[in-house]
């Protein structure tokens, strides 16, 4: 019975141990996060649609993006892109047009509304993006919307992903 006592105790000191290292690291990786910068560099973005929605009833959408299509962008950040990021690396395609609109780039949170054009429709292209970041990564969710002059307005939802590549190799792109 002595035997089973100290058994407990040890167990019980053991996991005291672990509890209080596992609540170490996440205060150390929640204060990281609270000071977390994007690093300048070069950046690859990629957008995954996850789901199109037509939104009038035009015989087919303006944008042809099927569902696990996926496209891709490049960006150089400089020092000075790290807290407004070019649209570019958010709109995840450099087939558009973007200015960025309420961008906030804090504590690991990304969030940014992206008005944008795109070469051959009439009309906006709206973006917004939710997510997350490390200084070498970004996760987000992109919602798209289209208010065309003509027919063809569709919803896209898409899962942004970015990450640093290294040091830049192209021109910087223009902040928007």
């Amino acid at each position: 019975m002595k035997k089973l006592g100290i058994t407990w105790l040890l167990l019980a000191a053991a996991c005291s141990d672990g509890g209080a290292d596992q609540a170490a690291k996440q205060k150390a990786a929640s204060e990281a996060a609270k000071t977390a910068q994007l690093s300048p560099g070069q950046w690859e973005t990629t957008a995954e649609v996850t789901r199109v929605t037509q939104q009038d009833k035009a015989p087919r959408p303006a944008i042809d993006a099927p569902i696990g299509s996926k496209t891709a962008a490049t960006a150089c950040l400089t020092a000075a892109d790290v807290k407004n990021p070019p649209a570019v690396l958010l709109a995840g395609s450099d087939a558009y047009q973007c200015s960025s609109n309420n961008l906030y780039v804090s504590g690991g949170t990304l969030s940014a509304q992206l008005e944008c054009t795109r070469k051959g429709l009439s009309g906006a292209v709206r973006m917004s993006i939710d997510g997350s970041y490390t200084a070498d990564t970004i996760t987000a969710n992109q919602n798209l919307s289209t208010f065309l002059s003509g027919d063809g307005d569709v919803g896209i939802v898409s899962k942004l992903s970015a990450r640093r590549t290294g040091e830049c190799t192209a021109q910087p792109a223009k902040a928007g």
